[in-house]
């Protein structure tokens, strides 16, 4: 048996299997030119090709179930048409022919809702050489993909971070909040979102911030509960980069945070103030104008549910905030150090409010946001 060329791939519109089917089928002659009408539910794709002995037409046809009933009978060189499922997803429709025939024209016809096939007698050595053109259906326009939110439950594993007067300990609370945070944005549809860990495990901060960066994220949340020594202290507070801190409070905290890759062993180089400062040179002003836009909505919108720290937007070194590419903030939803803090973090309709206010202020930033690639 010879196969002859494959003659015709035309690409299908993205619809559900379901609404593509083949409706009926006819064969019609006129002047010596044999004409097949499969009408369409929806514009589909296909393959057009021939076989030899015996000789046949062969069309597949892809995620359109035949529905058309009977096959019409056989008409001039065409003996009979028949039609069955070929494999998943395809459609097999094949025309037994007489005597070799040369395709005229294979085309998708009113808006995809037919596919047409016409034929006329031919010698054999055309009917095994046959090839046929047809302009193939523009493809839909695809949405364009939605943002991508990381979130960054602080410390993890063997790093407990902050643990308040109760026992409470930040990693988990971070971690639950972050859950919550992350089934609030993606029931919105909007935005997918990826978690640095979603289980109690230890993640080094450069790790953290190479996840954010090799998907590239629209934005990185680092979410966290830290502790002072002042246990008077409270209240939720947002974080930026910077080169220096905007005050002690906020130094002392990005010195705890960024003590975290302690735990992270031998093999951590850490980071020095040299290359620190190299890092934060390397950081684009559109990244950092997009985290500070991102820090302003964070505090309006916790400002509404929670006590807020006094001067609630801050700034210090945290590594987890250095990607030069991703805007990036930290959020401190309290201090485990202070025992009113601490119970209302231990509580779940608190962390409920904090991340509906989290999540009420990536969609208020992501809808304004401007896409922030690096240089080079």
């Amino acid at each position: 048996m010879v196969a002859a060329a494959a003659a015709l791939i035309v690409p299908a519109f993205a619809r559900p299997l379901a609404a593509r089917a083949i409706g009926a089928a006819a064969l019609t002659q006129d002047d010596g030119t044999v004409r097949l009408s499969l009408t369409l539910a929806e514009p589909i794709s296909f393959r057009l090709f021939t076989l030899d002995n015996p000789l046949r037409l062969v069309i597949d046809i892809e995620g359109a179930a035949w529905r058309a009933g009977a096959p019409p009978p056989g008409l001039g060189p065409v003996l009979r048409l028949r039609a069955a499922l070929n494999r998943p997803g395809v459609t097999r429709v094949v025309l037994d022919l007489a005597e070799p025939v040369a395709v005229r024209r294979a085309a998708l016809e009113r808006g995809g809702a037919a596919l047409v096939v016409e034929m006329v007698p031919a010698p054999r050595s055309v009917f095994l050489r046959e090839e046929a053109a047809s302009e193939p259906l523009p493809r839909p326009p695809q949405p364009p993909e939605r943002p991508l939110i990381v979130l960054d439950p602080g410390h993890g594993g063997r790093d407990p971070g902050a643990i308040g007067a109760s026992g409470t300990q930040e990693k988990r609370i971070a971690l639950a909040a972050a859950l919550e945070l992350r089934g609030m944005l993606e029931a919105t549809g909007r935005y997918r979102v990826a978690m640095t860990r979603t289980r109690d495990v230890f993640v080094p901060l450069a790790d953290r911030v190479r996840f954010a960066q090799s998907r590239n994220a629209a934005l990185f949340l680092s979410i966290h509960a830290d502790a002072l020594d002042d246990p008077s202290v409270r209240g939720a507070s947002v974080y930026t980069l910077a080169e220096h801190a905007s005050d002690s409070i906020a130094e002392r905290i990005a010195r705890n945070e960024n003590r975290a890759d302690r735990f992270a062993g031998p093999s951590f180089t850490g980071v020095t103030p040299e290359v620190a400062r190299i890092l934060i040179s390397l950081v684009r002003r559109e990244t950092l104008n997009g985290s500070a836009r991102m820090a302003r909505h964070a505090v309006a919108s916790l400002r509404r549910e929670v006590t807020m720290l006094p001067n609630s937007h801050r700034f210090a070194g945290f590594v987890v905030l250095k990607a030069p590419d991703v805007p990036s903030v930290l959020i401190e939803m309290g201090f485990m150090s202070s025992r009113a803090d601490e119970a209302l973090l231990r509580r779940a309709d608190h962390r409920r409010k904090l991340a509906a206010a989290m999540a009420e202020a990536a969609q208020r930033y992501l809808e304004e946001a401007v896409p922030v690639r690096a240089a080079g």
